[in-house]
């Protein structure tokens, strides 16, 4: 499935290595918070977890980083879970074929993030 997500970063991105020695490689995660305007007028975060691979990963770490403002386009899925109240719920993961555009025209917007309210956002 096809998924295109505009929004802040939540954290900064995590670069970590999983396997050993010629099978060893790099992964980035890091999440995209999009605010959504619902039919009734109220405002909902939907947020979009993205995992970079390899070389790509290594050279994006640097610039995915909280509060900037990115549009993000690759392949993934919905995830879904059990939360601790038993409910079933699900997020959107991209992780395959993976575009992101860090020069956006729209800079960070501490009134769009969902975190406004206990931080101050750099712009970037």
């Amino acid at each position: 499935m096809k998924i295109i997500v505009k929004g802040n970063i939540g954290a900064d991105a995590i670069l970590r290595t999983v396997g050993e020695g010629e099978n060893q490689f790099s992964v980035l995660d890091f999440n995209v918070a999009e605010n959504k305007t619902n039919g009734d007028g109220s405002k909902k975060t939907i947020w979009t977890k993205v995992t970079l691979w390899r070389a790509y990963a290594e050279k994006m770490a640097q610039y995915l980083k909280k509060g900037r403002y990115v549009q993000v386009e690759g392949e993934g899925e919905v995830e879904t879970y059990v939360t601790n109240g038993n409910q079933i719920a699900g997020r959107v993961h991209i992780n395959r074929n993976v575009s992101i555009d860090l020069g956006f025209d729209r800079p960070a917007q501490p009134e769009d993030a969902p975190w406004a309210e206990t931080a101050e956002l750099e712009e970037v």
